[in-house]
């Protein structure tokens, strides 16, 4: 379990205002304004709605593959929701308490909510494929918005609402983002990681955002069921010594296999349930919910609410500041924006060429490990071939070991070769691609403080932005070899041709050929990462582009439509001044709540 330390000015404001109370005042002074402020009223109602209800949201989060979903299953005793070998939920789903199972999809369109209650002829599995997963709703065509699930499960009826996620870093980019934005959403959460592969620079960046959106995070290492105890013994010293430096000491890990644990809770095995690991889990969930459920909800309101408070006083002061500014002096501004844009637009390039030169230094170095690959591959299986050589006489006897050899060994070879060199490769990328994010971040922040500084008004830093780079793996081709002189041709050769010339023709071919194998399999690990490398360094730029792009025209539509209020609304200025600096007022005064 991991908690960070709490904000003084939170703690105090507990004991000298209430949370509702302060949540009745904002929404009082949204009432007196226009219909600008819809979003942030409606997200002040919700807020205040979960308060008054109790509703806790704990969210299962991690890497894709995890077993995010077979977990929450575990604890709920049921296979409510879709499994597979590849990655599958991609749409958040909401689990709570109902007196009997069922579902409801709402949608992005104007389209009827979807009501499903699991029947002899779909299950609830079934019903979920087709709206949550990748595979029946990949990058969410059928535009789905949420999707909520009734359990009768005796957790879930302590006010918690379990929230499964896609996870992060798979091939559907999608997903991680959704990963990320659902975090706003949670009050606390289930970080889970597994032994294969350990966890990763993409999960470390992930909860370090978790770390600073929500105040509870437990972490569990799931599969261990793949490891033996000093295995496991190793993977969890290795979780804990990446997990220290986030959380201010040795957070507690719990090892689990989510898989037995679901199938002893399937067939009722109260001993396969604690051998799993699960029993624990339970266990310190549910302590958690009698002691703490209530304090760390309020904690995650208070900063939710704090957060929408401010971007509100922005909003109000940007409006108030376009306000009083004389119709001259408004488009003389704009234009000092728009003045500012070419300098913006220098160092986009500058950063862009940058990029580029990295992505050749990325590459020369993958060149580099693909060539130190080959070498040993040479060195072991080309070998291994010619010690068959020294040693075997007969001829047929030789094509039969070397042939069974490679089909053997080249996928053990290369299988970890490829490993090794994708995580040099990933970890340099992310590295570069981390710093270039760092650039892009200031770019964009450069453009919205120019518009801040413009218009006098205090501006907030959103926080860091993130990067995060994918890499395909390709499969391994260990039927390649084909032999162009097979036993039959052999005893049809003896009839023609000399022991002596035989072998020797023999021996040069499979020489020649397991070569080529070993070159074609090198050449796949330089063909996959180089593809991954491409795409990702692509696929940065072009989003670069595109939040400047945005930023920058988001920023200029805002001041063409404060320069047309200015001159079309000349009338009503002093009545919308005196209502925006009561409303400035009135929401600073709460905000100043949180302090005292």
């Amino acid at each position: 379990m991991c908690k960070p330390p709490l904000q003084e000015k939170l703690e105090s404001s507990s004991s000298q205002v209430g949370l509702a109370e302060i949540l009745t005042q904002a929404l009082e002074c949204l009432d007196c304004l226009d219909d600008g402020y819809t979003v942030d009223r409606n997200e002040l109602t919700s807020l205040q709605t979960r308060l008054v209800t109790g509703q806790f949201r704990l969210a299962v989060l991690g890497q894709f593959k995890r077993g995010k979903s077979t977990l929450l299953n575990a604890l709920l005793g049921d296979k409510l929701l879709p499994t597979d070998i590849l990655p599958v939920t991609a749409i958040p789903t909401f689990i709570g308490t109902a007196e009997n199972i069922n579902a409801l999809v709402s949608f992005e369109v104007d389209a009827e909510p979807v009501n499903f209650t699991p029947s002899s002829d779909q299950t609830m599995g079934d019903f979920l494929n087709d709206y949550v997963t990748e595979k029946g709703n990949p990058k969410n065509q059928r535009q789905v918005t949420r999707v909520e699930i009734g359990h009768p499960s005796e957790m879930l009826r302590q006010g918690v609402i379990l929230i499964d996620t896609p996870g992060i870093g798979s091939t559907h980019k999608h997903n991680t983002e959704v990963a990320y934005q659902i975090l706003p959403q949670c009050d606390a959460a289930l970080f889970l990681v597994s032994p294969d592969p350990p966890i990763t620079e993409i999960e470390l960046d992930y909860l370090k955002e978790i770390r600073q959106r929500l105040p509870q995070t437990f972490f569990i290492l799931n599969k261990i069921d793949f490891l033996d105890e000093q295995e496991q013994i190793a993977s969890l010293k290795f979780l804990a010594d990446q997990l220290t430096p986030l959380c201010d000491g040795v957070p507690q890990v719990l090892a689990v296999s989510a898989r037995k644990g679901l199938d002893a809770r399937l067939s009722g095995d109260a001993d396969g349930w604690k051998d799993s690991g699960m029993q624990q889990v339970e266990q310190n969930l549910i302590d958690f919910f009698a002691r703490e459920k209530q304090s760390i909800l309020q904690e995650s309101l208070q900063r939710r609410t704090c957060d929408q408070l401010n971007n509100i006083n922005m909003q109000l002061q940007l409006s108030l500041s376009a306000l009083m500014l004389p119709e001259a002096e408004l488009k003389k501004r704009i234009e000092k924006f728009r003045q500012s844009i070419p300098d913006v637009e220098r160092e986009k390039q500058a950063s862009e060429d940058v990029l580029s030169g990295d992505l050749k230094r990325v590459v020369e170095r993958l060149n580099e490990e693909v060539e130190k690959v080959r070498v040993q591959a040479k060195e072991k299986i080309i070998g291994q071939l010619e010690s068959f050589v020294q040693t075997i006489v007969d001829i047929e006897e030789l094509e039969r070991l070397v042939r069974g050899t490679l089909v053997e060994d080249i996928p053990v070879f290369f299988a970890p070769a490829m490993r090794k060199v994708a995580d040099i490769i990933r970890v340099e990328a992310t590295e570069l691609l981390t710093l270039h994010q760092q650039r892009s971040n200031q770019l964009i922040e450069q453009v919205r403080q120019i518009a801040a500084d413009l218009f006098d008004i205090p501006y907030h830093a959103p926080s860091a932005g993130r990067s995060y780079t994918k890499f395909e793996l390709s499969g391994w081709s260990n039927d390649l070899f084909i032999s162009d002189m097979d036993p039959l041709g052999q005893r049809f050769s003896r009839k023609f041709f000399t022991q002596k010339y035989r072998r020797k023709k023999t021996v040069k071919r499979l020489r020649d050929e397991g070569i080529k194998l070993l070159n074609q399999n090198v050449e796949q690990i330089n063909w996959a990462l180089r593809r991954g490398l491409d795409e990702s360094f692509r696929q940065f730029g072009v989003e670069l582009s595109e939040q400047l792009e945005k930023t920058i025209t988001a920023t200029r539509e805002a001041m063409e439509v404060a320069l047309s209020q200015s001159e079309s609304q000349a009338q009503e200025t002093v009545r919308k001044e005196i209502k925006l600096k009561r409303a400035i007022t009135a929401i600073q005064k709460i905000l100043k709540q949180f302090e005292e």
